[in-house]
């Protein structure tokens, strides 16, 4: 019960299709505990459903076919992962993959029921668009950062969007989301940390100063 109270709080849209339609989310989702760095996908064929943030945080990657991952965004409660509508609307998959950058707990609504109700609710339709405009927004931005700022200046600005003391994650994570190497962002971060700016423990990063300052 306290798992669905969360869930229609993050994402009071649910909760009036819930009231709406005899509690059909009530019966139909479920939800699961991801660990910090485990991995869920829908890469293997399947179309378990659309997942929503209860808890936590998720990083979306695609995982190329020789086994690269690009970073895409990041969900958290209140966001949509899109990977779905591959499966809605019959395309061939995308190859995306989440992973948790924290202990997270999340919530799949079964495909059936996302096709038979939620889709067919506008209100949903509109909160998925509007979701979907800011991950597109995220994607173009990477890019006109990797085109047109150094590394060190993108590495800075991604520390200060992610809007918080604590930053969790790996230097490898921090490197897929610029497009570098971990050996190169281990290096920068290095001499952030030197500035006084930073402090690097192991799987965070808590910042000591504003960045906005550097």
């Amino acid at each position: 019960m306290k798992n669905l109270e969360l869930l229609y709080d993050r994402y009071p849209v649910l909760k009036t299709i819930n009231d709406q339609n005899e509690n059909i989310i009530d019966k139909n989702a479920y939800f699961k505990t991801l660990q910090f760095n485990e991995y869920i996908s829908s890469s293997n064929g399947t179309c378990q459903g659309i997942l929503f943030i209860v808890d936590g945080m998720l990083k979306i990657q695609r995982l190329s076919e020789n086994g690269d991952e690009t970073s895409l965004y990041e969900i958290k409660e209140g966001e949509l992962c899109h990977e779905a509508l591959s499966c809605l609307l019959n395309f061939n998959p995308l190859n995306i993959i989440g992973r948790a950058v924290m202990n997270s707990t999340i919530c799949i609504i079964p495909i059936e029921i996302v096709r038979n109700y939620l889709i067919k609710d506008l209100q949903f339709l509109k909160y998925m668009y509007e979701d979907l405009y800011e991950k597109f927004n995220i994607i173009i931005q990477k890019r006109e950062d990797k085109n047109h700022n150094s590394l060190q200046t993108r590495l800075i600005k991604l520390l200060i969007s992610k809007n918080s003391k604590i930053i969790y994650g790996t230097h490898r994570d921090l490197a897929l989301e610029i497009d570098s190497t971990r050996e190169v962002v281990s290096r920068h971060l290095k001499l952030i940390e030197k500035e006084g700016y930073i402090k690097i423990e192991r799987g965070k990063i808590i910042v000591l100063k504003d960045l906005n300052e550097m």
